[in-house]
């Protein structure tokens, strides 16, 4: 019976610290807003209500163009955070567009 009771203590334990560091991973304080710009979509980052990133065009490219949606802008702004989360540089690169699939030509 008390092999059964630590048993159950250990399991129990390691539960609690899971459930406690996905809880302290998935809520990280960063904050995403997109937001409508006159022809497109962009996005701002915030943290504790500090804006750190606003972003109306979309990164990476040498035109200053919008996102063509809300969702393209909201994939990036997400792997920003990521980023961010991770203590990584949070440059996006064309790569990075091209294996999102942003598009960039809001015309087609």
């Amino acid at each position: 019976m008390k092999n059964i009771l630590k048993l159950f203590l250990v399991f129990g334990s390691i539960v609690l610290i899971c459930v406690v560091v996905f809880q302290l991973n998935s809520n990280s304080g960063y904050n995403v807003h997109v937001y409508k710009v006159n022809t497109g979509y962009g996005y701002e980052i915030s943290m504790d209500s500090k804006l750190l990133i606003k972003q109306d065009h979309v990164p990476a490219i040498d035109a200053q163009h919008t996102f063509c949606n809300s969702d393209d802008a909201l994939k990036i702004a997400n792997l920003v955070v990521r980023k961010l989360e991770h203590k990584e540089n949070p440059r996006i690169t064309k790569a990075e567009l091209d294996k999102h699939a942003i598009a960039l030509n809001c015309l087609n």
